[in-house]
């Protein structure tokens, strides 16, 4: 379907103002399309149609109670699901499917498929090493069930690193898309004198994120800020600071309150890796291989091993050497500055959506 304006569908089970980094990646790819003259539509949980941002944004309405009671954010949609991306992709040019393992995914790719609707698909995390048992074993079924049809129908797989590239079965298909980071809204402020250094936390407080990991590592020399959610019930450690569910937009000023971040994810680099670095903070981050990324090679970052215990002792050092802290939080904001920003990360996008429908995708 040629037309003067493209015509893109992104579908996604979450997006802004659900806080997640996935949610902040469709936010800044859908803007970033949309100022370079494409019509983008994106599909997602919620309710009712309407412009958002400058965005028609189409949701569904859904059952959200499997991450509100064990944290996995897997989104049960109405029926309506079905007609609505019927609908959507017959109208779309190329649709871009953010990962696989969500009932939007898998019905979005399905409708392609049959109306014949070429698509992407974006890989934002890797196979997640989950405290449960149950969900590590649902998670490999649905992998090696509908994840596999989904990326099998792909016209291009887009991992946000090599180590989650490792883990597709089709190299061939295979673009890496690194993230990107707003240098404008998330730069190096002033430092601010505090009595204690303070160590931030983003995220959901779920094993995933390495929640009880951070929180196990309070110290009188420095405190623990985080950023996702209240306090739990039972952790009472006044060294331990809750901010609550933070808006994306109020962020920078999150980061700008910190000393140092803290990031102790398994199974992904999350998004918070590039803000932090962007905002000049250093970053402690759990030894783990998908934590391995292009961004962390960079200066200003430093592996922890937070599963033997290392992270207290990693914090004290860091807060008793406000110089050090310094040195690698400016480190790290140039390399971020110089090698990483959503317009070149857009840039890489649009040569993969032409490179999928040449000739069709008229300008």
């Amino acid at each position: 379907m040629s037309r003067s304006r493209p015509h893109v569908l992104h579908v996604a089970h979450q997006v802004l103002p659900h806080l997640g980094g996935l949610e902040t990646v469709v936010g800044a790819e859908t803007r970033g399309l949309r100022d370079r003259g494409w019509d983008v539509t994106v599909v997602s949980s919620g309710a009712g149609t309407r412009v958002e941002d400058g965005i028609r944004t189409v949701r569904v309405r859904a059952w959200n109670g499997l991450e509100e009671r064990y944290g996995v954010p897997f989104p049960l949609f109405s029926p309506r699901l079905l007609w609505v991306l019927a609908r959507e992709v017959r109208r779309a040019d190329l649709v871009h499917v953010h990962d696989v393992l969500y009932l939007s995914s898998w019905v979005a790719a399905l409708w392609c498929l049959v109306l014949r609707t070429p698509y992407v698909v974006h890989r934002h995390v890797g196979f997640v090493h989950h405290s449960s048992a149950l969900v590590r074993l649902v998670q490999g079924v649905v992998l090696a069930t509908f994840g596999r049809l989904v990326l099998g129908g792909a016209r291009t797989v887009l991992p946000i690193d090599e180590h989650v590239a490792a883990g597709l079965p089709d190299p061939s298909k295979v673009v890496v898309l690194g993230n990107g980071v707003d240098t404008a809204r998330f730069h190096p402020r002033p430092p601010v004198a505090r009595e204690r250094p303070v160590a931030l936390f983003v995220g959901r407080f779920v094993p995933k994120k390495g929640f009880d990991l951070v929180a196990a590592a309070a110290g009188d020399e420095y405190e623990i800020a985080f950023a996702g959610g209240e306090r739990p019930a039972g952790l009472e450690d006044p060294r331990l600071r809750f901010l609550g569910a933070v808006p994306a937009d109020e962020m920078p000023e999150v980061y700008a309150a910190a000393d140092v971040m803290v990031v102790a994810s398994v199974g992904e680099c999350p998004l918070t890796v590039l803000e932090a670095m962007a905002s000049g903070l250093p970053v402690l981050l759990r030894e783990d291989p998908a934590l391995h990324s292009p961004w962390t090679a960079g200066p200003g970052v430093r592996f922890v091993d937070m599963a033997a215990g290392d992270l207290p002792e990693a914090l004290r050092k860091l807060a008793a050497d406000p110089d050090e802290r310094r040195r690698l939080g400016a480190e790290g904001a140039a390399f971020a500055r110089a090698a990483y920003s959503w317009d070149v990360h857009v840039d890489r996008l649009e040569d993969v959506y032409r490179a999928v429908t040449p000739g069709s995708l008229s300008r």
